[in-house]
């Protein structure tokens, strides 16, 4: 009833956001006695590194917000790119490149009313524009645990050992192929939509700031903090979980450096009301309901009767397992979204048999649903983000819009990783 009601939900665009779909089912879940209340603490209890790692993600992303770092950014971008028909190709490796540090449901939140007022002061449509911010934030977040909430769900709960360089070894490389490739298609795609050299566009360049701007830059970090911890955090991220595989000793969680981050962050900055107050809480409500309504089918059996129907195989098979875990994920996310199906499959994966001894099935399976984002609308939650506040601001993206383009992109992008992976095995 609760995957039904989430379906319905994208199909539809009428009836109660996702998040409290899961809430309500988790509370339905211990009311019947699928779980005792005893049972559903224990779940939370063990998600609460993935909660706090993404409620890290979230503070870090609003201070980026409040301090005006990513304007600043798409600002900059403008200026890199010399006519406008370069602009897609310009903002989809950017944009890209950022979500692969920044969790992409909150750049997503955030560069919408960026880019719609970047389009307004260029003259230009903004669907485009949008389009291709939602394409880059799926293909980008794919390259790290942190890029998004799936990625951070398989991270954390697959049982993986030094996720982020596991990440970057698996992933970097096709990542970086489907940026460039899918920039190219992408300026080619919107090649009309841009308008020719005009008089605006010449003003925009040359109004665009350097990226490292010149100036006090003491009072400039001391009054926004974030501009240095934000780096400082991610870099300590990379840098510790390349540490864990070189050197002896138990690896520090990346969940623990991430909320140290925050901590510091909330500490020292002056804005930390205005940080919290756009914090996306209800992504944390949404992933509470998440793994207690999850749980709930795998102790009433739910998960065990449905590796039947799974053509996925065991791990002795695994050039096989990769198409069809990626397979099954670009099908499965068009039904309940990438974070959801993923849910789904971290339980029935591990009870074939996968775990840390076989990384390349699980990136797999996070590359495989955040690709599918690309696929339709209903693939991703960011794309649900997207359209929500395009059309608070009177710009409408329709399905029909987004599979045109996105479709094609899809299968370039999944082509290229099953390539990679395949290599890598």
């Amino acid at each position: 009833m609760v995957f039904g009601a989430v379906i319905a939900r994208q199909l539809t665009h009428r009836g109660p956001p996702v998040w409290a779909i899961f809430v309500v089912g988790a509370g339905v879940t211990l009311a019947t006695g699928i779980l005792s209340v005893g049972e559903g603490a224990r779940v939370l209890a063990a998600s609460a590194a993935t909660l706090a790692f993404l409620f890290a993600l979230f503070v870090l992303a609003s201070g980026l917000e409040s301090a005006g770092a990513l304007e600043h950014l798409a600002r900059w971008l403008i200026g890199v790119a010399p006519r406008p028909r370069d602009l897609p190709f310009v903002l989809f490796v950017g944009i890209g490149l950022v979500s692969a540090v920044m969790i992409n449901d909150a750049l997503v939140l955030i560069g919408v009313p960026i880019l719609v007022g970047v389009a307004a002061r260029l003259k230009v449509g903004a669907k485009p524009l949008l389009l291709v911010l939602a394409f880059s934030v799926t293909v980008g977040s794919t390259l790290t645990p942190f890029g998004n909430p799936q990625n951070l769900l398989v991270a954390v709960q697959s049982g993986v050992a030094a996720p982020v360089t596991t990440f970057l070894r698996y992933l970097a490389l096709p990542t970086a192929i489907n940026l460039v490739l899918g920039g190219w298609y992408l300026r080619y795609v919107y090649r009309d939509a841009m308008p020719a050299d005009t008089a605006e566009y010449a003003r925009a360049r040359a109004e665009a700031p350097p990226l490292l701007p010149k100036g006090d830059w003491r009072s400039r970090l001391l009054g926004r903090p974030v501009l240095w911890i934000f780096p400082v955090t991610i870099a300590a991220l990379v840098g510790f979980g390349i540490a864990s595989t070189v050197l002896p000793g138990a690896a520090v969680p990346p969940w623990e450096i991430a909320l140290a981050g925050v901590v510091v962050l909330l500490a020292v900055s002056p804005r930390r009301t205005v940080i919290l107050r756009h914090v996306n809480w209800t992504i944390l409500l949404l992933f509470a309901g998440l793994f207690v309504v999850v749980q709930g089918a795998v102790t009433g059996g739910v998960i065990a009767a449905l590796e039947a129907y799974f053509p996925i195989p065991g791990p002795g098979h695994a050039t096989a397992a990769l198409a069809a875990v990626v397979g099954t994920s670009l099908a499965g996310s068009q039904l309940v979204s990438n974070v959801p199906w993923v849910a789904l499959q971290l339980p029935l994966l591990s009870g074939l048999g996968y775990g840390a001894g076989t990384p390349v099935v699980w990136m797999a399976l996070a590359a495989g649903s955040t690709l599918a984002g690309n696929v339709t609308l209903l693939g991703a939650v960011s794309n649900l983000i997207l359209v929500d506040q395009a059309e608070r601001r009177q710009v409408t993206v329709r399905l029909t819009d987004f599979v045109r383009t996105g479709l094609p992109l899809a299968l370039i992008t999944v082509v290229v990783l099953l390539a990679c992976l395949a290599i890598g095995l």
